[in-house]
């Protein structure tokens, strides 16, 4: 099969590391936002300030969250592709064929 869909096994690990890495830094982003410096703002600025770092963690926390799913879901369908792979190979030994 030419023109059908490849898969690189090693790509699901890549891809889950980058995303695991994207959700620690979301993590990280998340707490240096909660502990953010405002007490040296203008008082009219302190409400502003503290509706501006909440928005921003709270899309952190979705990014952070979405990371995670991603992360996981790509371990599963590596799972599943390996899985796949050696039933196809299993088979094809059972029928006295190789699998290629």
């Amino acid at each position: 099969m030419t023109d059908g869909v490849t898969y690189n096994p090693v790509m699901p690990g890549e891809l889950d590391r980058r995303w695991s890495s994207q959700a620690a830094q979301m993590s990280a982003l998340m707490k240096s936002l909660s502990s953010a410096p405002i007490g040296g703002l203008p008082s009219v600025a302190v409400g502003p300030a503290r509706t501006f770092l909440a928005s921003w963690e709270k899309i952190a926390l979705q990014a952070k969250t979405s990371s995670e799913v991603y992360a996981d879901e790509l371990r599963e369908t590596g799972v599943s592709y390996e899985n796949l792979d050696a039933e196809v190979a299993r088979r094809m030994a059972a029928l006295g064929g190789g699998a290629g």
